[in-house]
């Protein structure tokens, strides 16, 4: 494969229609509970990132409105589900914890994520998975390096 033939928007297409894929059949395990879909993607998230605990990193990483995310978390944060908690080095910063009552939720959640992970992987060799790991990794340091550079100091085109 070229280069040429990485699509970003193909590739960003896939991830939206994966999670919400994976949104739709963790849904399904939790019908009885009243959660929208941008609010079962939080939960989600958060389960799976606690370490990527603000609005402004969920607003950037789920590729969502900052009003959405707002509504979202105040909603969660009524139902007693996530609260938050000021960063003592910064109070503009909230970070957003799961709460004890969203433990079982999260427990069917990930029960589900791993039945979820088996089917989207069926027919797919083990030496596959590994070698998409492997090469997934890669990308993604290789865009991080990028979104990390300097372009006024380094030469943007090879010769």
């Amino acid at each position: 494969m070229i280069v040429q033939d990485l699509n970003a928007g193909e590739m960003l297409q896939w991830y939206a229609r994966y999670r919400e894929a994976y949104s739709k059949y963790c849904c399904r395990a939790i019908i009885k509970e009243p959660f929208s879909p941008n609010e079962m993607n939080l939960l989600i998230f958060l389960s799976n990132n606690p370490h990527m605990d603000t609005a402004k990193v969920l607003t950037v990483t789920l590729g969502v409105s900052k009003s959405l995310v707002c509504r979202s978390v105040d909603s969660l944060m009524q139902k007693g589900y996530l609260r938050g908690e000021v960063d003592p080095r910064d109070h503009r910063i909230t970070h957003l914890i799961l709460t004890e009552k969203a433990a079982p939720i999260i427990q069917t959640l990930q029960e589900n994520w791993t039945r979820f992970a088996q089917r989207v992987t069926q027919a797919i060799s083990q030496e596959d998975l590994e070698t998409y790991k492997r090469v997934n990794q890669q990308l993604i340091q290789n865009i991080q390096r990028l979104a990390d550079a300097d372009f006024d100091r380094e030469e943007t085109i090879e010769k």
